[in-house]
């Protein structure tokens, strides 16, 4: 795990001072070593750099950037790599000699021997540049998931950039910090900037599971096309619960087997969920030392999970560590996880406390649960999103404004933020995908709107989505489940959730490893049809409950949903009220979004503190903190 960077310039000079920039500001990503190394290719500096975590291999023979011994061939990558074992075996068998036993030589050599196709043989998370020095060609890419971040971006010079995190391209100093209007719209809409958009002009993201190769034989760099070496399977109508209760079993197994590999002290995050229970419970058969962590809030123990995962600790016999967290520690923290922000986003400060505390306790790898629920249906959209749409559809026949006001009507005992997006449903056409993203919406059109934020004046898409994204999901023709997983895979998972687990995890130095977004699991899941993933349509995560009942006790599988969750709305009528309204002040003044709409937000959050009114309040909040730190104007 670490933190990777590079430049390609014509002028050395510029690549030098930039790439040092960009490594200096990633040293959280990787603090135990650095590595500049520069080639030219023609009139061209490609220079790479990376700050490394070290966990496989720790010895210098694990130092990146990592040059090829015979062709001179260069590699910076972050992630992991989780089936270099048996690639390096083989690779052995045809006469490859390796210096040391990191799974960073083993793609170099598997890249240098095989060719870019052999990214389709990689199983792990990864993001990463690959220079093939005799064809003068840089390879970028990142794994199927988009687990592993990278940016890229062009400079006003015509340079070429790419880093683990915006920060660092923002710190070559060869990229002005003007705010993308599209990532404005997106992070307001959906509480976190969505793929390929970014906060910033000019930079934007490699999409996951594609690959980019740069040409510079020439003098020049022409980037070719963007091509995907991982997409969704297809559907196998062969695939009956039977098999996909057994395949499950044995490749989740074998998968978090391989994700215990590490040099360095490693541990699972455990909450009262299944799929965190289940990843321990499998890691307790590969590991007799597996440590577990649950964090807790003392006084706010409603909101905690702690008694539940003491039992199933007990039950495994792990060595568990149960880290109460007081307010007072939370409360001291935000400032820090504010300043830390890659991007604005108000997901993941959950992740920031968390990783803070485990990191403390000498951990650098933890196993994370993340992904049972987009892949198995875990999430309540599952239900209640085809209900909607079959509910739309049948009052069609009515005006797009009556059917909004019949929907908040119905809706008359649910809180006044769910009445809101329930309108604004029922002016759709009733299609899945734009049920699907005006429910994952964290602010609604009339709340987007008296921000002064449009859609279409934007070149967003209706759902505020970046078209290039949606171009990218493919659904299931009548298969609501299986387009469902796809959409939260490559939505609220994608651009939410895993980003922010990068970039707060490492914020401590710690990697977040993901098993059940392995490989071997992802091609298996995807194509389960979706009658098998969820027979009776609950959003009950049915074969995770059949295929591993042995490790769920009655009162894990009878508890409702719930995640681990920071009582931050709380806080915010609270001991956070003065930070918040300050943040808000300060983003009223600088014309980003209309004041009077910044007000509305706020006070229908002081209305109803307890709804879900909490997460609109609490993005305007990250974002106007996030201004100020940056120094960003309008």
């Amino acid at each position: 795990m670490c933190g990777i960077a590079g430049i390609i310039s014509a002028d050395p000079a510029r690549a030098r001072e930039a790439l040092a920039r960009m490594t200096a500001c990633q040293r959280h990503r990787g603090p135990d070593d650095d590595g500049h190394e520069y080639t030219t290719i023609g009139a061209l500096t490609v220079g790479l750099g990376q700050r490394r975590l070290s966990i496989i291999d720790l010895s210098p023979a694990g130092h990146q950037p990592m040059a090829h011994p015979l062709t001179g061939d260069v590699i910076t990558y972050n992630g992991e790599l989780y089936n270099f074992q048996p690639l390096r075996r083989e690779l052995e068998g045809l006469g490859v000699r390796f210096r040391g036993g990191s799974d960073t030589e083993v793609m170099l050599h598997a890249l240098t021997r095989w060719g870019p196709e052999v990214v389709d043989r990689f199983h792990g998370m990864f993001a990463f540049a690959y220079l093939d020095r005799a064809r003068g060609r840089l390879l970028l890419a990142r794994d199927p998931m988009g687990i592993k971040p990278l940016y890229v971006a062009r400079g006003a010079g015509g340079d070429l950039l790419f880093a683990s995190e915006v920060r660092a391209i923002l710190a070559s100093g060869l990229i002005e910090r003007r705010i993308d209007r599209r990532g404005l719209g997106t992070m307001l809409a959906f509480g976190a900037v969505q793929e390929p958009c970014t906060f910033f002009e000019g930079v934007t993201m490699l999409p996951p599971g594609c690959a980019q190769t740069f040409d510079l034989s020439s003098g020049s760099i022409r980037p070719g096309p963007v091509t995907k070496h991982w997409d969704f399977p297809e559907i196998d109508p062969a695939i009956n619960q039977e098999r996909a209760v057994e395949e499950l079993r044995a490749r989740l197994d074998e998968a978090v087997r391989d994700h215990l590999i590490s040099d360095v002290p490693i541990g699972v995050f455990l909450s009262s969920g299944i799929d965190s229970t289940t990843v321990a419970s499998l890691g307790k058969r590969h590991t007799p030392n597996l440590r577990t962590f649950t964090v807790g809030f003392g006084d706010n123990p409603d909101m905690s999970e702690g008694e539940l995962a003491k039992g199933t600790a007990g039950a495994l016999g792990v060595d568990h560590t149960d880290i109460q967290i007081l307010a007072g520690d939370a409360l001291r923290w935000a400032s820090d996880w504010l300043a830390s922000l890659d991007q604005p986003s108000q997901d993941g400060f959950n992740v920031y406390v968390l990783s803070k505390a485990v990191r403390s306790r000498g951990i650098v790898v933890a196993l994370s649960g993340q992904g049972g629920d987009e892949l198995l249906g875990g999430y309540a959209s599952f239900g209640d999103i085809p209900v909607m749409c079959r509910a739309v559809r049948r009052a069609g026949f009515l005006p797009p404004f009556l059917r909004a006001a019949a929907f908040r009507l119905a809706a008359f005992n649910k809180s006044e933020a769910f009445r809101l997006k329930a309108g604004d449903m029922a002016r759709t056409s009733g299609g899945l995908t734009d049920i699907y993203f005006h429910r994952r919406r964290v602010m609604s059109d009339g709340q987007l709107a008296a921000l002064g934020v449009d859609a279409a004046g934007l070149g967003l898409h209706s759902s505020f989505m970046p078209p290039e994204a949606l171009e990218r999901i493919a659904l299931v023709p009548g298969d609501d489940v299986a387009s469902i997983s796809r959409l939260e895979a490559r939505h609220y998972m994608l651009s939410t959730l895993l980003r922010d687990g990068d970039t707060n995890g490492m914020a401590h130095s710690l990697e977040i490893r993901v098993p059940v977004l392995d490989r071997r699991v992802i091609d298996l899941a995807f194509a389960i049809p979706g009658r098998v993933r969820l027979p009776s349509g609950r959003a009950d995560k049915h074969l995770m409950r059949v295929a591993f009942r042995d490790f769920l006790r009655p009162e894990l599988l009878n508890q409702p949903k719930r995640g681990f969750f920071l009582p931050i709305a709380r806080w915010m009528t609270g001991p956070l009220r003065p930070m918040a309204e300050a943040a808000l002040t300060h983003l009223k003044s600088l014309g980003v979004v209309r004041p009077e709409g910044v007000d509305a937000v706020w006070s229908h959050f002081l209305r109803a503190p307890e709804s879900q009114i909490w997460t609109r309040a609490f993005t305007l909040v990250t974002l106007g903190t996030y201004l100020k730190n940056q120094g960003v104007k309008a």
